[in-house]
């Protein structure tokens, strides 16, 4: 039967005066922080790589199509990626992956909506 950590640090030591304080040094907690970096540096990598694709895949159509269509192709993309990033969202936490779509691509507008107006503020800043 394994205790937790409160039964752990109420331990007391050999004089049963003072308790015996729950340290990095033990080896239970060395081997639980040595798995948390590994899975927080494992996470830092993927979500690296993912935006980075992302951000890629995002200028392929303003690379590869004619202007009149690239704009358009790569906001049709950006608006299917969000959907998919929601429902995906929306499945891990059991919660519905419509709802949670839907709530993802109309954040992602509002965020491109409030970035523009944004970006023209501070650009008649700078230019005056």
């Amino acid at each position: 039967m394994t205790r937790t950590n409160r039964q752990r640090s109420r331990q007391t030591n050999g004089n049963k005066k003072k308790p015996v304080p729950l340290t990095t040094e033990h080896p239970k907690i060395h081997r639980l922080l040595g798995k948390i970096n590994r899975r927080a540096l494992g996470s830092g990598i993927v979500t690296a790589i993912t935006s980075a694709l992302a951000s890629l895949v995002l200028l392929f159509p303003l690379v590869l199509f004619p202007d009149t269509y690239a704009v358009t192709a790569s906001i049709v993309i950006g608006v299917v990626l969000l959907f998919l990033l929601g429902a995906f969202r929306g499945v891990t936490l059991k919660q519905s992956a419509a709802k949670s779509a839907v709530k993802m691509v109309v954040l992602g507008i509002l965020v491109i909506l409030a970035s523009k107006v944004l970006g023209s503020y501070v650009l008649k800043l700078v230019t005056q």
